[in-house]
């Protein structure tokens, strides 16, 4: 009886925020005032992800799955496939999924272990790699001879599934109290390196896609550009510049109940990102590489500025798990052929992760570890964001793609989450939640 009224309020609740949400959005457009009819419904739409995030966490305590699984599902609810109160591609909504991953991955970097890195990175690295070739080639042969598709839409729907979230990957590991293990340094080396694949997959086929042809040189530029900014942050990582740069703001700078290491940290995390879109890469990189380098600052001044930091950050990482279900389109929902291609997706796209499992010796650590890899995420997104752009997939099979990554991305959660418990016996809400 209690979880019957708790759906209930929570049906009446979002029902209500959605109604706000489509009348102030309606009334702020239609002002001839810049503010107002733009600047106001950014801030609108990233406030208001923010409610749909706590309902999508309170969803999930109700019927029992992850929270990051209830928020994406809540994001379902909200976007274009039922409400559509929520565009998935408005400002606001980008800038909140932005932010959101760029916040989750300087998080990852300030607790990844480098030194575990140096033992792990050959697991690391042929985990990533596998996991990437194995949805790749046999999606991609799917697609052409069981499908009829031509190579390129073929190729490109496997590209769709080679990319681990990272994002959600590091979420799911900080919830359960494994992000700062010898398995969640193997799981966020590997993921950070497949998201490296997975970007130059992308550039590859979204060039071929676009030109019709690849120059070499392009292949190239993005290598030299990953191992200089990567080379790069070692560097500075192996120097402790961020503890000789804590020391200076300490002296010449004022604290405040803010700080300098914040504002430093929050400055340096943008800077970061915007520097790897410059040079062709993901911002999520330069964000996870730049938190790596700050990670060698003392550990008092690490925790008390990530505490002053980490509130305001489950703004946008919520906002970040809702953006993910708004993508889903209503077509998605309707068509029996689009369910049909994603079940298949789904199943393909989540054991050729999963198979990453029976690289790593124990047999636990190597289930959960094939569990986190298959959670997908933003990237596999902008495989099907840049395929529409570029019209290689038709509206139907990229529906496909795009309900198939959420499906997978569900699963893994939840199914993450179920394994951590079954080992720990700790519950992923006793291990904190980012709301």
């Amino acid at each position: 009886m209690a979880k019957i009224k708790g759906i209930i309020l929570l049906i009446l609740e979002t029902l209500g925020a959605a109604l706000i949400l489509f009348y102030l959005r309606k009334a702020l457009i239609s002002s001839e005032n810049h503010e107002v009819s733009v600047i106001l419904p950014m801030l609108i739409d990233i406030a208001f992800l923010a409610f749909f995030a706590s309902f999508g966490g309170r969803l999930a305590k109700i019927i029992h799955i992850a929270p990051m699984a209830g928020k994406i599902i809540m994001g379902i609810i909200a976007g274009p496939a039922v409400l559509g109160v929520i565009a998935p591609y408005s400002e606001g909504v980008e800038l909140s999924r932005l932010a959101g991953v760029l916040f989750i991955l300087f998080e990852a970097g300030l607790h990844f272990d480098m030194e575990l890195l140096k033992k792990n990175w050959l697991v690391a690295t042929i985990i990533a790699h596998v996991g990437v070739i194995i949805p790749l080639i046999s999606i991609g042969l799917l697609g052409h001879y069981a499908f009829g598709m031509a190579w390129m839409p073929a190729i490109f729907l496997g590209g769709v599934f080679t990319a681990t979230s990272v994002g959600l990957s590091v979420e799911a590991l900080k919830r359960a109290g494994k992000l700062e293990t010898d398995m969640g340094n193997k799981i966020i080396g590997a993921a950070v390196i497949d998201d490296i694949l997975g970007v130059l997959v992308l550039t590859i086929l979204a060039k071929l896609s676009s030109e019709g042809h690849l120059e070499a040189m392009g292949i190239v530029w993005i290598i030299v550009a990953v191992v200089a900014f990567f080379g790069g942050a070692y560097i500075l990582w192996n120097m402790g510049i961020a503890q000789s740069i804590a020391k200076y703001l300490d002296t010449h700078y004022v604290d405040s109940s803010t700080g300098p290491h914040t504002r430093f940290f929050f400055g340096a995390l943008m800077m970061a990102g915007a520097l790897a879109a410059v040079i062709g890469l993901e911002p999520v990189l330069g964000a996870f590489g730049i938190g790596v380098v700050l990670s060698k600052v003392d550990n008092e001044i690490k925790h008390s500025t990530w505490e002053k930091i980490e509130g305001h950050m489950h703004i946008f990482v919520g906002g970040f798990l809702v953006s993910i279900g708004t993508m889903l389109p209503r077509e998605a929902l309707l068509s029996a052929k689009a369910w049909l291609l994603a079940i298949i997706l789904t199943i393909i796209g989540f054991v050729g992760k999963y198979l990453t499992r029976y690289l790593v010796k124990d047999k636990v650590e190597g289930h959960l570890v094939g569990l986190a890899m298959s959670i997908r995420g933003e990237v596999g997104l902008v495989f099907v964001a840049v395929a529409l752009a570029n019209h290689v997939l038709d509206d139907v099979t990229a529906a496909a793609a795009l309900l198939g990554v959420i499906i997978v991305t569900v699963i893994g959660a939840i199914w993450f989450e179920k394994a951590v418990m079954k080992q720990t016996g700790v519950k992923m809400s006793e291990a904190g939640e980012a709301i």
